[in-house]
């Protein structure tokens, strides 16, 4: 049975979030009511809608609500001149104005937006004599709100995407390094099976911090001092990492015709997983890897591979293994050499 405090686990972030959130509706609400504007209550439900717990999707709901604000403005006006006048004109116009505003966020979602604020001038502006002016302080209740979360989104105790990557990285590198692991083991004996869910989670996660990343560059660019060009460098190594661990996921759980092989060559490949683990933790902690055992790790590997090659000790493997071996061993080379040119950036 779940206890009380399994149902409601202490989350800072999302008390953070709280915390701000009313805070904004405050500020909206001090604003529309010192101006007594008489539909403020726009500019506060606009607050709340567009707070959200990181910087990067305050500032594209920001964005898109302020836009649409604008747009549904417009286009509620132009109904209103066009169509003007209770019953079926409203009717018609509404269908017209509002499928018109659903269809477009088939394009961009700030149409959702723009939709509401038609519904809003259409119905409400219609017993309006000054309809232009109603639509405008429509406009001024909602940017009220829309500036107020801004402000407490930059201001109070910001939360930004690249500063949460950034702290991702860490447990994300631990996570393939110890996957990566697994599977090297896997293959020295014998190529055995492994979970086919191995990657389950961190793969998950390559995902997010690539969403992450893009949130950061697109929105928190001009606004942040993080170091978002080394954070891209370690989001494309984490993908590349999860990637070559992938062909290698692949390749243990293909080896279905008997009983696998000893690799001849185990000392240099636990050499080159141990100093490839080294590195992608040395990554995510953002400290400075060393990268001299990675090197020696894969000169030495290449040297051993072509050397067996040479001695024609490759010929024990069937073609459709012999396939899968290579591919096995080329994935690790290829994800240590991934790793050596994101570090050399870096360094």
């Amino acid at each position: 049975m779940f206890s009380l405090a399994d149902r409601f686990d202490y989350s800072p972030e999302h008390l953070r979030h709280g915390l701000k959130t009313g805070l904004a509706a405050v500020l909206a609400y001090a604003v529309v009511h010192a101006f007594q504007l008489e539909y403020g209550f726009w500019g506060v439900l606009s607050a709340v809608i567009v707070m959200q717990i990181t910087v990067a999707d305050s500032l594209w709901m920001c964005w898109n609500r302020l836009t649409g604000t604008v747009m549904g403005a417009a286009i509620g006006i132009l109904t209103l001149l066009t169509l003007p006048g209770p019953g079926w004109p409203m009717a018609l116009g509404l269908f017209l104005s509002v499928g018109f505003c659903a269809y477009m966020t088939r394009y961009n979602p700030r149409f959702l937006m723009a939709a509401i604020t038609v519904v809003i001038i259409v119905v409400a502006g219609s017993e309006e004599e000054r309809r232009i002016l109603f639509a405008l302080h429509r406009i001024l209740e909602i940017g009220i709100g829309v500036g107020s979360a801004f402000l407490v989104t930059v201001l109070i105790l910001p939360r930004r995407a690249g500063s949460t990557l950034r702290e991702q990285m860490r447990t994300q590198f631990a996570e393939s390094a110890r996957c990566y692991g697994i599977l090297v083991e896997a293959f020295l004996s014998k190529q055995t099976t492994v979970a086919p869910d191995l990657l389950a989670n961190i793969s998950a996660a390559s995902r997010q911090a690539r969403d992450l990343l893009t949130k950061a560059l697109r929105h928190e660019r001009l606004i942040s001092s993080e170091d978002l060009e080394t954070l891209s460098r370690r989001v494309t190594a984490l993908d590349n990492c999860v990637e070559q661990m992938r062909t290698m996921l692949r390749v243990l759980n293909d080896f279905d015709e008997g009983e696998g092989y000893d690799i001849i060559m185990a000392a240099q490949v636990r050499n080159l997983a141990q100093a490839t683990s080294n590195v992608m933790v040395a990554i995510g902690e953002g400290r400075e890897a060393v990268l001299d055992d990675l090197k020696k790790g894969v000169e030495s590997f290449e040297a051993r591979l072509e050397e067996l090659r040479a001695a024609g000790v490759t010929k024990r493997f069937n073609l459709r293994k012999l396939l899968q071996v290579f591919s096995f061993l080329h994935a690790m080379e290829s994800m240590a050499k991934g790793l050596l040119k994101t570090s050399d950036v870096q360094s």
